[in-house]
């Protein structure tokens, strides 16, 4: 912990005098501070950080939602920058993109102030180890803050949200209680991925805040969703593959009443996990045990180590809402990016529980039907085709661009066993009325484990292309978008330069 801790304690320092380099220039704008953040749920969490933090402070600020910070949006910003003279701030990208903003927001001898907040590997770096770090870390400050300038790893111990906390806490103490944001930002890019289900790195300190302050519980609990009906949350799993349950919700009720679990509530409602009693999950815990043993031979500790998670509650939400699990909380603000209904997201974490939160509930059920209908789609047509080294799939008319990301990470996470984890997936969907692919590619923790890396595939695959789009992210997820005319030959170089990396690895 003391290293995590020295870590963090470098960081602060440096956003010290981001703080005093923020204050200084906004106070010569005479204009609100403009944030400029992502759709995910990371993105928005994010933006609530900043958003709640600049509001305590009397700062008035206006904030705009973004797919991705390209080329062509950065060209926008420059031309209201130049009208409105606002302080920008970029959370959750920017990093990517810090060469393009520093060329076009210092230009023509005048210089437009700015920071960056943001995890995601710098533009040009190929992976944390790289030299060149150091560098850019000299250069930027102390407007750009990157967990990787301090050896932190921004795929794993730390997301933009948690940088934006640490900011929002060096501007003002009390903005410690915003805690609980910050890890729903980490679990919305999955990063509570250690030993069940926990965090590690920076969000494993800001857990620790958080129930210092006693704003989250962590309970032991079956790895399902807590809020779906309970047939329905094992069926649809995305965390335990159980042949003749997994998939299947009426098989999944049988096995549920077989152990005498009545499914419905005096109400009249289907139970879900939140409704089962300490007795019910203990039986259910040794009836799925004995079923993945007997049935399909599986180790009962592996199977266990898989079934018990760590749940991570908010104790001043009601139970059973889209809100107290932080889990199910991070899924409600991605559904709001992803129907582009973000604003509500990003109200909703900063503390509205009337209108905003009625609206992205009614957004969430439209949501995951979409998701449920694009899987439903894939494994039904046999949507995905293979290259050598990599696999790739095309939404159609069916997975709109705002999803495919969300859709190319469940395939890889999915435990049903059909698809292959051993090969990067690559998903693309058409942007609306543009002649382009967004692409997101994802690769299983196992191949990064062998030298995969996706942000250095893209960024490789682009200039191997003759492209001069913006891409990149992190090893196991990043994406860029590409002339439609071009898609073949950009795939074809993904596949060249996974094959270069893991041959390099040898």
């Amino acid at each position: 912990m003391n290293e995590i801790t020295d870590k963090a304690d470098q960081m602060i320092s440096d956003l010290k005098k981001t703080k005093e380099f923020f204050l200084q220039n906004y106070k010569k704008t005479n204009s609100p501070v403009s944030i400029f953040t992502h759709l995910d749920s990371d993105g928005l969490s994010s933006g609530a950080i900043l958003g709640k933090a600049l509001y305590n402070e009397n700062i008035p600020f206006q904030m705009t939602i973004l797919k991705q910070l390209e080329i062509i949006e950065i060209k926008k910003i420059v031309e209201k920058v130049e009208e409105f003279h606002n302080f920008l701030i970029f959370s959750d990208f920017g990093s990517g993109q810090y060469l393009e903003l520093s060329k076009s927001l210092n230009n023509n001898g005048s210089s437009t102030p700015y920071i960056i907040l943001d995890h995601h590997l710098p533009q040009e770096v190929t992976d944390k180890n790289d030299e060149r770090l150091k560098e850019i870390y000299k250069d930027t400050a102390p407007w750009h803050i990157n967990p990787y300038f301090y050896n932190i790893d921004g795929s794993t111990e730390v997301s933009g949200a948690g940088i934006c906390y640490y900011f929002a806490q060096v501007l003002n103490k009390e903005n410690e209680k915003l805690a609980p944001i910050a890890l729903i930002g980490a679990i919305g890019d999955i990063q509570n991925k250690g030993v069940n289900n926990s965090f590690i790195g920076l969000n494993s300190l800001i857990l620790e805040k958080a129930k210092d302050l006693d704003y989250i519980e962590i309970t032991n609990d079956l790895n399902f969703s807590a809020i779906k009906p309970l047939n329905e949350a094992i069926a649809y799993s995305s965390n335990l593959n159980l042949p003749g349950l997994s998939g299947n919700p009426n098989k999944a009720l049988k096995f549920l009443l077989k152990l005498g679990i009545i499914m419905e509530n005096s109400d009249g409602k289907i139970k879900t996990l939140n409704d089962l009693s300490k007795e019910e999950k203990k039986k259910l815990t040794s009836a799925i045990i004995e079923y993945a043993t007997l049935k399909l031979d599986i180790e009962p500790s592996e199977i266990y180590k898989n079934l018990i998670i760590n749940r991570y509650i908010l104790k001043n939400e009601i139970v059973g809402s889209e809100l107290h699990d932080l889990s199910e909380f991070s899924n409600l603000l991605n559904s709001c990016g992803r129907t582009n209904s973000g604003s509500l997201g990003v109200a909703i974490a900063m503390g509205d529980r009337r209108l905003a939160y009625q609206k992205a509930k009614n957004n969430l059920i439209e949501y995951k039907k979409s998701i449920m209908k694009s899987l439903n789609w894939i494994f039904e047509n046999n949507i995905i085709q293979e290259k050598e080294y990599i696999q790739y799939f095309f939404g159609g008319d069916v997975i709109h661009e705002n999803i495919i990301g969300t859709i190319t990470s469940m395939l890889v996470f999915d435990e049903s066993g059909k698809i292959n984890k051993k090969k990067p997936l690559f998903g693309y969907a058409k942007r609306e009325e543009k002649k382009v692919y967004k692409i997101s590619g994802r690769a299983h923790e196992s191949i990064v484990d062998k030298g995969i890396n996706l942000s250095e595939v893209i960024r490789e695959a682009l200039k191997l292309s003759d492209l001069e789009a913006l891409g990149g992210g992190h090893p196991p997820a990043a994406g860029t978008k590409v002339p439609i005319d071009k898609l073949e030959n950009f795939l074809d170089n993904c596949n060249l330069v996974v094959k270069k990396q893991l041959e390099r690895k040898k």
